[in-house]
C-alpha cells in the first residue's frame, strides 16, 4: 500500500519546514547582517521571517544555531563557486585560475553588503564553536591553494613557496580588508574591492 505524504496549502510537512528555515535564514541576513548579532534576538526573528517561536525552536535550539544554520550557507555557497571556477579553468595558467577563482569564492559574501558583515564582523567572538567554523573554513581554502600551487610548480608555470604561509596570509588580508569595506561609510564598489583582492591574490599566489 502506498502512503502519500499529508499536504496543507499544496505543500508536504517537509517542504513547509524547508521554506520556513529559508526565511529564517533571510531574516538572520537582514537583522545581523544589518543591526549586528548582538542585537539581533530570536523574537526579532521570528516576528521578521513571519514564524512562529514554536516553529523557530522546533528547528533551531537558540540564536545562535540559526545563525550557524545562516553561515554554513554562505560559505557552502562560496566553497562550490571556488571549485566550479577551478574545474571550468582547468588548463588556463594560474595567474587566470587564482584570482577567478578567489572572486568565485568571495562572491556570494561580498556581493550582498550584509552577507559581508556577516561572514567577515559578526562572525567573530560569537563563541567557540562559530569560531571553530570559521577556522574549518579557512583551513579548506588553504588545502585548496596549497593544492594547486604545488601542481603549478610541477608544472614549471610558477617558483615554489610557502603556500600555506601565503594563503593565510590572503586569507587574513581579505578579512581584514573587507571587514574595513563593511564599516567604511563611502565604502569603493564591489568592483573596486574585487579587483584590488584579485591582484592580491596573484601578488600572494601566482606571481
Amino acid at each position: 500500500m502506498t502512503t502519500t505524504a499529508r499536504r496543507y496549502a499544496g505543500q508536504t510537512a517537509e517542504e513547509r519546514d524547508a521554506h520556513r528555515r529559508e526565511r529564517v535564514r533571510s531574516a538572520c541576513r537582514e537583522l545581523i547582517g544589518g543591526s549586528g548579532y548582538a542585537s539581533t534576538t530570536v523574537e526579532r526573528i521570528c516576528s521578521t521571517a513571519g514564524v512562529s517561536t514554536r516553529h523557530f525552536y522546533q528547528h533551531y535550539d537558540n540564536k545562535e544555531a540559526a545563525f550557524i544554520d545562516l553561515y554554513d550557507s554562505i560559505i557552502s555557497a562560496s566553497g562550490s563557486a571556488a571549485m566550479t571556477s577551478l574545474a571550468e579553468t582547468e588548463g588556463r595558467p594560474m595567474v587566470e585560475r587564482v584570482p577567478a577563482a578567489f572572486l568565485a569564492y568571495l562572491s556570494p559574501m561580498v556581493r550582498d553588503v550584509r552577507t559581508a558583515r556577516i561572514a567577515f564582523v559578526e562572525i567573530m567572538g560569537v563563541s567557540p564553536q562559530m569560531e571553530e567554523k570559521r577556522l574549518a573554513f579557512r583551513e579548506s581554502l588553504v588545502e585548496i591553494i596549497t593544492t594547486e600551487g604545488s601542481a603549478a610548480v610541477r608544472r614549471g608555470e610558477i617558483t615554489d613557496r610557502d603556500f600555506r604561509f601565503a594563503s593565510l596570509a590572503l586569507a587574513g588580508a581579505a578579512t581584514a580588508i573587507v571587514y574595513d569595506w563593511t564599516l567604511r561609510p563611502g565604502r569603493h564598489s564591489v568592483e573596486h574591492l574585487e579587483s584590488m583582492l584579485a591582484d592580491l591574490a596573484v601578488a600572494l599566489i601566482a606571481a
